[in-house]
């Protein structure tokens, strides 16, 4: 009985149906964390934290992972997202005013260019922002400056984090049912970019530490 039950659970087949199981399992709580919208940011947070453990540190506690991320990044990952969803929202309007008026109030032209620059800070700072989130512990103030230096340390690799999700984005769209295995596939790969940039982040900052102490 024993040697049948190590015959399945060894099988390609098995396998493959946990690969996929474990897939759907992490894009599920995620989307379900969404569901209340002001903790978007913390399922964010929790789905980069549980696919980081999952696939680097090889961890197969799923659940357990995902539910200490969002205990450990629930204030913070609230904070941000409330504050990048005003910002965004005035953005907008702003935006929205340029090209289109309101209620009988039209601007400039020469206004509408402007009126998407203030886009600029959202472009060069959402895509390490949750990633921050998940790995490091850091003001809210802190982990916004970070994401903006990463940001600019590498241009334009971090822009291939924004085609992923809007890849990732247009497809759950178009396809709903991709919903259940999209997100931890296109967060594997952000994951992957983040990852790289935090640990040349981490030995330049180290680097920089040994030149301070040899020239004291």
């Amino acid at each position: 009985m024993k040697n049948s039950f190590d015959r399945i659970t060894n099988s390609w087949l098995y396998k493959a149906g946990k690969a996929v199981g474990d897939v759907v399992i992490i894009s599920l709580f995620f989307v379900l964390f969404c569901l209340p919208v002001v903790t978007i940011g913390v399922s964010i947070s929790a789905l980069y934290y549980t696919v980081y453990r999952k696939y680097t540190k090889k961890s197969d506690d799923i659940s357990k992972d995902f539910f200490r991320a969002v205990r450990s990044n629930l204030k913070n990952g609230i904070i941000i997202h409330i504050i990048y969803s005003l910002y965004s929202a005035i953005v907008g309007f702003n935006i929205y005013f340029a090209l289109f008026g309101f209620r009988g109030v039209r601007l400039p032209e020469w206004y509408t260019l402007i009126s998407f620059i203030p886009v600029l800070p959202l472009i060069f700072s959402v895509p390490f922002l949750y990633p921050l989130v998940a790995r490091f512990s850091n003001s809210v103030k802190e982990t916004i400056k970070n994401s903006f230096t990463l940001c600019m340390i590498n241009f334009p690799k971090f822009l291939l984090i924004w085609l992923i999700a809007a890849i990732a984005s247009a497809i759950c769209v178009a396809f709903p049912p991709a919903v259940l295995l999209i997100p931890t596939g296109a967060m594997y790969l952000t994951q992957m970019i983040t990852e790289k940039a935090f640990a040349s982040a981490i030995n330049r900052s180290k680097s920089n530490e040994g030149k301070d102490d040899g020239n004291e």
